[in-house]
């Protein structure tokens, strides 16, 4: 794929990274009790013009607050939860990107740059999964050291909107606008089963399996020879 042709799933990127992002910050529907991978995100177009993301694992930032510890609480979070109670074992199955392409449907994540070999794909599944785990048993300073750098700093620049978290790091940010799930629903947040890594030098994505085996990609960078995550949930596809 050239470089031209990469251009798509940069604003593919951008998009599902700032749904997620204003999913974290902003505004919620109360009334709104879905639960997707980990936090399913969708955009509102108000009366002005502007656009609203509602996530089912945030917090609303219209009232620029965080859930309060009664709120947590009642929600039945999972402070000090271990991973046998939160987390799904990681599988990776492998098979690469032909069994995730669908006829006539949009298949430009899954044709993506080049299939990475089965040590990459374990390296980035093993990323991905850890990632949710952490946020899973609320170890938000490990969740933090997962994310790309582009996203913690989206994050940090959506929470300065909020006065009580300006200068804050990405840790207490992510904690204040995470809403906690029950372990059953967080057991299936951390379900994955990767199938294939597709990457173009610093852009990856893995495309996995989650639960009721819902097909996601999950973008990654390359920073510094590392790959991070580069959104807070993996996007459906197919």
């Amino acid at each position: 794929m050239t470089r031209e042709g990469t251009r798509p799933f940069a604003a593919f990127v951008a998009a599902v990274l700032a749904a997620a992002l204003l999913a974290a910050c902003g505004s919620s529907d109360s009334d709104s009790s879905r639960s997707t991978e980990s936090g399913s995100t969708s955009a509102a177009t108000t009366s002005d013009g502007s656009t609203q993301a509602e996530g089912d694992d945030n917090s609303s930032q219209g009232q620029n607050q965080s859930p309060s510890e009664d709120e947590r609480a009642q929600s039945q979070g999972n402070s000090g939860a271990d991973s046998q109670n939160v987390a799904t074992p990681l599988k990776v199955s492998g098979g690469g990107a032909e069994q995730f392409r669908t006829k006539g449907g949009d298949n430009s994540i899954q044709e993506y740059g080049a299939e990475g070999d089965e040590s990459e794909l374990q390296e980035v599944a093993e990323i991905v999964h850890s990632f949710y785990v952490a946020r899973a048993e609320e170890k938000w300073d490990a969740a933090c050291s997962y994310l790309s750098k582009g996203n913690i700093e989206q994050l940090e620049q959506l929470a300065a909107q909020s006065p009580q978290f300006k200068g804050s790091g990405c840790a207490p940010i992510l904690k204040a606008f995470t809403r906690p799930l029950p372990a059953a629903v967080q057991r299936e947040i951390t379900s994955v089963d990767a199938g294939s890594f597709r990457h173009d030098d610093e852009q990856g994505f893995l495309v996995y399996y989650g639960a009721d085996q819902t097909v996601y990609a999950m973008p990654l960078r390359n920073e510094d020879g590392s790959w991070k995550v580069s959104a807070l949930s993996g996007s459906a596809i197919g």
